[in-house]
């Protein structure tokens, strides 16, 4: 049953017609449920809607060994047990914490473990009654509440994220009073939890079926005998025409063994067996040919073998890290390194001067086999060599990088952010992150990164400042002037040349007229393809033109930073402002 959430809201729903009032009231739907979501993947923990209450709990397993059925089935207890204080004596001379599961009605089960617990607080605002799990099981688990997603969540394995435990609050329908909850569990993680405890699941159950209105009781004596089935032990009552009930219990074992769980922390055992060949620069052979990833495919320096080196070389088209581009929540992208989060990296890679990505066989080696497949279908003949900036530091071991201007535009960002400076403010925590080379030949990237640029350096630009400084100077700040003019205006009353003023602030000028161009929906697609053709004539590729960019805004952020810096520093000695 794939979807227990809605099979389980149909059944607490009576239907209308007399005929399938009666069907319904013969259970077989709920027992055929309790069977079926035993070996679900989404696993109910708990349940209570209208007609239907289940609550799973675990035991340790050795107080399952003989299982004692007459004491299990006498459970009286719900999610709304809690640790609690006991006291004994009169007066009261003991007093004692208690679990949970003290009073359930079955010693079996007072020796067990909740794991949902219904809790109520007035203090809340609109709801007041909420759902909490067992926190011994979120972290062992490794799961953390998402409120967006009402749910415990993790990172699977490709760094998506993954609901684990569900908690659907369901609202009054098609007559009913009362809504209900349910909560559902992977049933993956609560085996291993299972496991990890030594314990077995043990889920209790109550389908009490009657008419929305008009029942005025039982009419005939209920019978005690139960029925055994498989791992099912419930006992029943049907009137036809009136009301039902099963009640009972559902022992669960894991369907993971202990070995198994033993072997996910044996990294030997798990790692990924499939691995990928790639078109790669093998220098010890001085051919191209395609190089295996996996294991004893590829030597290092110091063995004596005919083997191409870990670290040959293979190349890609610059599409294969749009993907990575376009998810920066799951993907973090550095301008040298790649990973996926909670899961994956790529220890190192770069762009040639043939605009090809590169990276070194042993690092694809490490990718999970589904990344692999992404890289290799990018995959294609070197059409140059790796840069400069790879050979200096990967083989040369120089830390003495080559100028890069969008990383020199970050470092002066991340001094300004700690600095704290009054006439500069970040507007987003990720903007440096953000900010990319463009890799492809894409309008749409480069237009991208403009805007991220423009977000990085120029927008933080603090007007309010700017014109405060010109009006402590006596100037009269025209209103509708940008911090851009402003900051301009400011140069030339500090001294500096007009001329000079003006082109301390081009670049910034020039980055924000492209960025508000490229991406102003008000902007006709001829003016967008005419600056695009500019960038191609003039620079050859985006890349180069973003380039070029960086450089300029990098120069002219340091220069006024410079001369502000200088201008408070002077203000200071005089004690003028």
């Amino acid at each position: 049953m794939s979807d227990p959430v809605s099979a389980l809201k149909t059944m607490s729903l009576p239907p209308n017609d007399e005929g399938l009032f009666n069907r319904w009231l013969q259970l077989e739907d709920a027992i055929g449920f309790m069977k079926q979501n035993a070996w679900d993947e989404r696993f109910v923990l708990y349940a209570s809607v209208p007609n239907v209450f289940i609550h799973a709990v675990l035991v340790p397993t050795k107080y399952l060994n003989p299982l004692d059925v007459s004491d299990i089935m006498s459970w009286n207890c719900n999610t709304h047990s809690t640790w609690g204080i006991a006291t004994s004596g009169d007066p009261a001379d003991r007093i004692e914490v208690v679990p949970p599961l003290h009073w359930t009605g079955s010693q079996t089960l007072d020796k067990g473990e909740q794991l949902v617990f219904g809790r109520r607080f007035d203090g809340r605002v609109g709801e007041k009654s909420y759902v909490e799990i067992l926190q011994k099981f979120l972290h062992l688990s490794d799961l953390h509440y998402l409120s967006e997603r009402s749910a415990y969540c993790r990172l699977d394995s490709n760094g998506d994220v993954q609901d684990a435990v569900s908690v659907i609050k369901l609202t009054p329908e098609n007559g009913h009073v009362f809504g209900g909850a349910i909560v559902t569990v992977t049933r993956e993680i609560l085996d291993r939890y299972a496991i990890l405890t030594d314990s077995t699941i043990v889920r209790t159950f109550d389908f009490t079926r009657t008419r929305t209105n008009g029942f005025s009781g039982w009419r005939e004596p209920h019978s005690a005998a139960m029925t055994e089935m498989a791992d099912l032990f419930f006992r029943t009552h049907i009137e036809s025409g009136n009301a039902s009930y099963v009640r009972g219990v559902q022992v669960i074992p894991p369907k993971v063994s202990r070995q198994d769980v033993i072997d996910e922390f044996r990294p030997e055992i798990n790692k990924d067996t499939k691995y990928e060949s790639f078109i790669a620069m093998d220098w010890k052979n001085r051919i191209v040919r395609e190089i295996s990833c996996a294991p004893g495919a590829t030597a290092n320096y110091f063995m004596q073998s005919d083997l191409p080196f870990e670290l040959s070389p293979a190349f890609f088209r610059p599409e294969v890290l749009s993907k990575y581009k376009a998810d920066s929540d799951k993907y973090r992208l550095d301008e040298r390194t790649l990973s996926c989060r909670g899961t994956w990296s790529l220890q190192t890679y770069d762009v040639n001067e043939a605009g090809q990505v590169h990276t070194y066989i042993i690092y694809l080696r490490h990718l999970p086999y589904q990344e692999q497949l992404h890289w290799k279908a990018h995959n294609e003949p070197p059409k140059g060599t790796i840069s400069r900036r790879a050979f200096i530091s990967d083989f040369e071991g120089s830390w003495d990088s080559p100028y890069d201007p969008l990383e020199s535009v970050k470092e002066q960002v991340r001094e300004l952010q700690d600095a704290r400076v009054l006439w500069w403010t970040s507007r987003s925590e990720d903007a440096c992150d953000r900010s990319r080379y463009p890799i492809t030949t894409s309008p749409d990237e480069w237009a991208e990164e403009i805007l991220n640029l423009d977000q990085l350096i120029v927008e933080p630009l603090e007007k309010k400042w700017f014109s405060k400084e010109l009006s402590g100077l006596g100037k009269v700040p025209d209103p509708d002037f940008g911090s851009l003019a402003l900051a301009e205006l400011c140069l030339a009353a500090w001294g500096e040349e007009p001329q000079v003023a003006k082109e301390l602030v081009s670049p910034l000028r020039v980055l924000h007229h492209l960025r508000s161009k490229l991406k102003g929906h008000a902007v006709g697609k001829d003016t967008k393809a005419m600056l695009r053709q500019q960038a191609l004539d003039e620079y050859g590729s985006y890349r180069a033109h973003y380039n070029s960019l960086c450089k300029a805004c990098d120069e002219s952020l340091r220069r006024i930073t410079k001369v502000i810096g200088d201008r408070q520093g002077e203000a200071k000695r005089t004690g003028s402002a």
